[in-house]
């Protein structure tokens, strides 16, 4: 994978990673979002938590795409 792709999908997982924080009905602010050390500590788990799940599914996306090449 190239270095764009990493970018990429860390980028697209803090993206959702913030909106689900954000959409979440204690946090009346994106200034409470950012100071609270548990937000802080939620977005971390949850980036990563998005990243593996979009990780697997790139895998699993190019694993098929080899094997339906492979049986053509």
């Amino acid at each position: 994978m190239s270095k764009i792709s990493h970018i990429s999908i860390f980028i697209f997982s803090l993206g959702l990673a913030i909106v689900l924080a954000g959409l979440d009905y204690a946090t009346h602010s994106m200034l409470d979002l950012f100071l609270n050390k548990g937000n802080i500590v939620a977005l971390a788990i949850y980036t990563l938590l998005f990243m593996a799940i979009t990780y697997t599914g790139f895998w699993m996306y190019i694993q098929a795409k080899l094997f339906l090449k492979k049986n053509q």
